[in-house]
């Protein structure tokens, strides 16, 4: 999502950073971010069962991350960077265009969320997706990426699941949604995601993170 002055984007923009808080482009551009911070490491590729897995995945309560992210819809691509930060069921997601400009910040926790705009606005309502269908009328699972950046499938919901040789995730079918997981990487001895490709009918999302912290 790159944010321009009086953009005619911006305001779809906001909301699709909600998609993305379904969710996560650098992929063709990855190579001139700065590497990733020196505590995350290659995956340490350990032959574990999935659900010893998804247990220590599940024990991840807090974190902080920074990526770069990508939105592709049939008439747009744009990109910006993520920040979020976690504790527990509280969150807060920002997006920055270029420079740190035009800064959309999403602050949520049970039964409340609220959006910021740069200029001021605020949007508040029950839960990201309701936000979401009320200012695109999109019907997405938006809170399901608490658990895809984690490279877990959302609980209470069927899905389809390939993994590698290891037991890592790696594509996930779910709620209309195909996940690739294209990378991991090892933080404080935890495989996590590092890229991430989610799609739909109506979405194509990446992210990478170039740092996580837990």
């Amino acid at each position: 999502m790159i944010f321009n002055r009086y953009n005619p984007f911006m305001k779809i923009t906001q909301y699709k950073f909600l998609t993305i808080f379904l969710v996560c482009l650098w992929l063709t551009g990855c190579a001139s971010f700065q590497p990733f911070q020196r505590e995350m490491k290659p995956a340490v590729d350990q032959d574990m069962a999935w659900n010893d897995r998804v247990q220590m995945l599940s024990q991840i309560k807090n974190w902080d991350l920074k990526a770069l992210i990508a939105i592709r819809n049939t008439k747009d691509n744009q990109s910006a960077t993520l920040n979020w930060q976690q504790t527990k069921q509280n969150y807060e997601i920002s997006l920055f265009g270029p420079l740190g400009s035009n800064a959309v910040t999403l602050t949520g926790q049970p039964g409340k969320v609220i959006l910021a705009t740069a200029d001021g606005k605020k949007i508040v309502a029950a839960n990201p997706e309701s936000l979401l269908a009320t200012q695109t009328g999109w019907q997405l699972p938006v809170s399901n990426l608490y658990y895809w950046i984690r490279g877990l499938p959302a609980p209470n919901s069927p899905s389809r699941k390939q993994f590698d040789a290891y037991h890592h995730l790696m594509i996930l079918h779910q709620q209309g949604w195909i996940i690739r997981y294209q990378h991991y990487v090892s933080f404080k001895g935890i495989d996590v995601p590092s890229r991430i490709v989610l799609e739909n009918s109506q979405l194509s999302v990446k992210i990478v993170i170039n740092q996580w912290q837990f």
